[in-house]
């Protein structure tokens, strides 16, 4: 079913009830509240899990929609060929989709993920399968829906994220997870690109939300380039899949270790002279360049004083306003520096580009592995420049070195 607000059918006479919430789910104590109502005089019990789609209570029934399916007829076009291993992906993939079961897609980023699955969409839309190809991340969502669009031509898809709803049928939908609270038992194939990223993993809740959106012999696909025993339990042991090569063939950007205290300097508001000789020596070579800093406080404090050196600079972090016309003018080539938190860790490819990090000792080994990720994904462009400024070596920088260079070498840490 589909949850709406204003919708003719009567889905629950209630919203929560015994501290259960029957929008998302939610079962914790702590995220419901209750108060008194002078008005209706008596008390109401709210969910806080789901509050910002729109108030779930105890006083107000929940109103919604039946699940409808409907064979399509659509087609895909792919302006390149998949290569053999990524041919192999996806006819595991459309297996595990004709067979309802799950499946764990662990691939290195830029390996092509999304154009895999597009065979096991045509299937099930064409199948009458609801399909939902959902992210943590807005920036993922959007990515993935601009390359969905254009490979569907004609297709109508839903698009769903935090302040946009541009919705059809829910039959074949984009959106985040947060979007799947108002559905139950509907989605028959849910494919979760960057399944690992926040908040997913800090909020179990919101994979229970993702099961219960899936249909009951629905298929759950999983794909990641940094996964975790959970998500290879979820997946079960013989349905793994695993891609250790791009797409284009070459090998993954290793990153280059450089000893300086970044934050002594910042601080001080002074450029570190490391990260200015990395920064010149770029910009020489006509290259763009993602510099990533582990805190917002950090990151303005660095742009105030590097503005003064680089006219072509912006920021960016997960609150500014700008933030997509930002990334847009670095697609366009009106920048050369972007600075940035990790919100663009994931989804966002650009020619050209090197990556710096600052105070690398302060990013797990799975942002790092994402960070570096950005580099060399196209084959116009197929290497770049990593280089992590760091105080002190730690398990993060050297599990990411470990990590990529045995992709390099073929070969997986599942």
């Amino acid at each position: 079913m589909i949850l709406k607000h204003g919708a003719p059918d009567l889905m629950f006479k209630a919203g929560v009830k015994d501290n259960r919430c029957f929008r998302c789910g939610n079962r914790e104590k702590d995220l419901f509240y209750t108060y008194y109502s002078s008005y209706d005089e008596t008390d109401i019990t709210y969910c806080l899990h789901c509050i910002a789609l729109g108030r779930s209570d105890s006083l107000n029934p929940l109103y919604g929609y039946e699940t409808v399916r409907q064979r399509d007829n659509i087609d895909y076009a792919l302006d390149f060929e998949l290569n053999d291993v990524q041919q192999a992906a996806s006819t595991r993939l459309l297996d595990a989709i004709k067979n309802n079961h799950n499946l764990l897609l662990y691939a290195v980023t830029g390996a092509g993920k999304t154009e895999i699955t597009f065979e096991g969409i045509k299937y099930a839309r064409n199948s009458g399968l609801n399909v939902a190809f959902v992210s943590p991340r807005i920036d993922v969502v959007k990515e993935v829906y601009l390359r969905l669009a254009d490979a569907f031509k004609g297709v109508r898809i839903d698009l769903m994220y935090s302040g946009v709803k541009s919705v059809f049928s829910h039959m074949f939908t984009v959106c985040t997870v947060h979007q799947l609270f108002n559905c139950i038992d509907h989605y028959d194939v849910i494919i979760i690109d960057e399944v690992d990223a926040f908040p997913l993993p800090e909020e179990p809740l919101l994979m229970e939300t993702v099961k219960r959106a899936a249909a009951e012999d629905a298929s759950i696909i999983l794909m990641t380039a940094t996964p975790t025993a959970e998500m290879k339990l979820l997946a079960g042991k013989d349905n793994v899949v695993t891609i250790a090569r791009r797409y284009h063939g070459y090998d993954l950007a290793l990153p280059k270790v450089i000893w300086q205290n970044s934050s002594k300097y910042i601080k001080k508001k002074r450029i570190p002279p490391k990260l200015t000789e990395l920064l010149d020596n770029i910009i020489k070579a006509g290259r763009k360049v993602l510099v990533f800093f582990p805190d917002i406080t950090m990151m303005k404090t660095a742009a105030e004083i590097l503005k003064k050196k680089y006219s072509r600079l912006e920021s960016v972090y997960s609150g500014d306003a700008g933030r997509y016309e930002k990334v847009q003018l670095m697609r366009d080539g009106e920048l050369d520096i972007l600075l940035t938190t990790t919100i663009l860790e994931r989804g966002v490819t650009f020619l050209y580009l090197d990556v710096i990090v600052i105070d690398a000792h302060r990013f797990d080994s799975a942002s790092l592995i994402q960070i570096c990720g950005r580099v060399g994904r196209k084959p116009k462009d197929p290497t770049g420049n990593i280089s992590l400024i760091t105080d002190f070596n730690t398990s993060g920088i050297r599990g990411t070195l470990a990590a990529i260079s045995q992709f390099n070498k073929g070969r997986t840490a599942l």
